[in-house]
């Protein structure tokens, strides 16, 4: 037993005590960063919300991402529904137009993220609290995150930071977000794309992890949120979504050749008998 506490507070030891608002600057650093990578996979997504559930087979191209329904409520599609779905791959895959789209929205979305991510380490104040194990062993940073009250929102987004606080996990080597739980102690004005209020007691948890190649993915979010859009209308979230079997692809692939790989896909989920359950990836 002595011998087992001296080997985990050595193992513990190896990490640096570097400021905490020096390794967050960092790590949202490296999350911008990141979404000028040329590395794609192809992965499944399950998505749950209010006892309903969708798995979508998503694989990543360059010009954007594609998706296949290969599941609702853990069965196979209808043939109504697949047909449904296959129209709309080819519509996109066949116009130039809308992929045009989809990239242009992507870049507005993540220039949204960035701001988020590079307000990250002036938002709040953190704190020290140990180290946890991270999913390949290796120990993670723990920080708890409170609102720092000098923080001046440069938009509406931001502003949720004022009335967030929770934890933070954060891998000192890659120098990447693990985790990321909030919680609203007040009442908070937002937007994102839209204006409205979100209410005391909304919560948010995202983890990510290395998938392969050093490239990172979001593997599990959830969101339980209750509010107003624009003070009016009721707002009401309550969704979790995994991300699992990831497996990369050449970063050259085509339209066509994805829509082939997520054909081909469906086949081999189709002769396992369907259905994708959460117990299956964990």
């Amino acid at each position: 037993m002595v011998a087992l506490i001296i080997s985990v507070l050595g193992h513990a030891q190896q990490i640096p005590r570097t400021n905490p608002n020096d390794l967050v600057r960092r790590a949202a650093a490296n999350e911008i960063k990141a979404n000028d990578s040329h590395v794609y996979f192809m992965f499944k997504d399950r998505t749950e919300e209010k006892g309903h559930s969708v798995t979508k087979e998503v694989i990543q191209t360059p010009q954007g991402g594609l998706t296949r329904t290969i599941a609702i409520n853990d069965k196979p599609p209808t043939a109504e529904q697949r047909a449904k779905d296959d129209q709309k791959l080819q519509k996109f895959a066949n116009d130039p137009e809308a992929r045009r789209n989809r990239k242009e929205s992507n870049k507005e979305e993540d220039q949204r993220d960035a701001l988020m991510l590079t307000s990250l380490p002036d938002a709040f104040l953190y704190t020290y609290a140990g180290e946890e194990p991270g999913p390949n062993g290796a120990p993670l940073v723990h920080l708890t995150f409170k609102p720092n009250p000098k923080f001046d929102p440069p938009n509406h987004e931001t502003m949720v930071y004022q009335g967030m606080q929770g934890d933070m996990l954060i891998d000192p080597k890659a120098a990447r977000i693990a985790k990321i739980d909030g919680t609203l102690f007040k009442d908070v004005d937002f937007g994102w794309g839209i204006l409205g209020r979100l209410y005391k007691g909304g919560k948010f948890l995202i983890e990510q992890r290395d998938v392969g190649e050093g490239h990172w993915e979001a593997v599990r979010q959830v969101l339980q949120f209750n509010g107003r859009i624009l003070l009016v209308k009721s707002l009401t979230i309550s969704s979790t979504e995994t991300t699992f079997d990831f497996r990369p692809v050449p970063a050259g692939v085509t339209t066509a050749q994805a829509l082939e790989l997520l054909r081909k896909s469906d086949e081999v989920v189709a002769e396992n008998g369907g259905g994708v359950k959460e117990a299956n990836h964990k």
